[in-house]
């Protein structure tokens, strides 16, 4: 074994006697999650002249006289090498530093889980846009009551009524058009979740059920936003088929899945349903899409 820095090589003669050491044991493996597990497999599967140029690119983003410009550089650089497919945006977007919003966001979400913080947002400035229409608003696929606590709080001072429907039993069985992602029972949440995400309004009505065997109690009314976020092609279809002969001139149905890989089935529904509609859906890059009622 070579001897340590700033130490001497004991000769053979010098070595103490001492009986043969025990077996070292092997430190036990890290456990992972299983993302974890695979990232840590990436990593370990990198050319050394690939691990080098990631090392020298971290290093250069924590350095403390980096600007936060250079950060942003550094984090880019990062991601092309790790994942080119991603395409980062442009520097300085001031949403991201919407304390309030930001406040809102952290209140619903995982620590770290950014995922959906451009789609509330989205939504959030689009319910500006119809402040000053009648009607009510609605959600299908209330999840935890993210989405549902921004139309609450939009409309809180109006007369008006939330209609939140959900079966609070997950997704209901997928069909072949929308592809192996999703499962039955994916994204269930309780109703006591809902209710305590929105403890704070009285401006909401619950339906529980599955799309679309209680919309016929909402059938009297008019709407001026709905919010549909249901994953798969059957629900989706049959919710624009509902609300959309009820929405107000200038009202506007937000879909939330429309334009992921992951739901397929939802992108069809949608665009077959507005090809023989005079509206246009406008496919946003947070994934969702839109359009505003003639």
């Amino acid at each position: 074994m070579a001897p340590l820095l700033g130490t001497r090589a004991r000769t053979e003669s010098e070595a103490p006697a001492q009986s043969a050491p025990a077996p070292v044991q092997p430190a036990p493996a890290p456990v992972y999650s299983s993302d974890a597990a695979r990232l840590a497999a990436e990593i370990e599967g990198l050319a050394p002249d690939k691990a080098v140029q990631l090392l020298t690119i971290l290093k250069r983003g924590l350095e403390p006289q980096s600007s936060e410009f250079e950060r942003y550089l550094s984090a880019e650089a990062l991601t092309t090498a790790i994942y080119p497919t991603f395409k980062f945006s442009e520097f300085a977007r001031i949403f991201l530093e919407d304390e309030a919003f930001l406040a809102y966001y952290m209140r619903f979400m995982d620590v770290g889980n950014w995922h959906s913080l451009d789609r509330k947002y989205a939504m959030n400035e689009l319910l500006k846009l119809v402040l000053h229409l009648d009607g009510d608003a609605a959600e299908c696929g209330t999840y935890k009551g993210a989405t549902a606590y921004l139309l609450c709080r939009a409309f809180r001072k109006m007369p008006i009524s939330i209609h939140l429907f959900d079966s609070f039993e997950g997704l209901s069985e997928p069909t072949s058009i929308d592809g192996t992602y999703w499962r039955k029972g994916s994204l269930t949440a309780a109703e006591d979740e809902l209710r305590q995400s929105l403890r704070e309004f009285d401006n909401y009505r619950i339906y529980k059920g599955w799309i679309p065997t209680r919309f016929v109690e909402a059938a009297d009314c008019r709407f001026r936003f709905v919010h549909i976020d249901v994953d798969l092609y059957q629900p989706t279809l049959d919710s624009l088929q509902f609300f959309y002969p009820r929405m107000v001139a200038g009202g506007i149905i937000l879909l939330d899945d429309h334009g992921f890989k992951s739901c397929p089935g939802a992108k069809q529904a949608a665009d077959a349903f507005f090809e023989s509609k005079a509206e246009n859906l406008a496919l946003l890059p947070t994934g969702q899409a839109f359009t505003i009622k003639q």
